[in-house]
């Protein structure tokens, strides 16, 4: 009888490692994966600023280059505008000066 006991106590030890080396190892896995979700965090975090980082400098290009069309465009037509008034300027202001007088 005293031998079953000794087996069972025996059986019941191991079981109680086998739980702890069990519990060590889920404890340990569990640091791990959080370890792991933090670094994958972390690279996502420094994708997507760089990400953000380019397409900020692209939109700046862009941007740039717009306001240089316009500009370009509006030079154009201000440069229209001062060759028809230097080509028109005498016969422009009778007509303003003939709409005064008739209003």
């Amino acid at each position: 009888m005293e031998k079953v006991i000794n087996l069972l106590y025996d059986i019941e030890e191991k079981a109680n490692q086998i739980v702890k080396r069990a519990n060590e190892e889920k404890s340990k896995l569990h640091e791990k994966l959080q370890k792991d979700m933090e670094a994958l965090d972390k690279k996502l975090a420094d994708d997507n600023t760089l990400k953000l980082e380019i397409l900020k400098i692209q939109a700046g290009k862009e941007l740039n280059q717009e306001m240089q069309s316009l500009t370009g465009d509006c030079l154009k037509h201000i440069t229209l505008m001062e060759e028809n008034y230097q080509k028109n300027h005498t016969e422009l202001t009778d007509k303003i000066v003939k709409e005064i007088i008739s209003s």
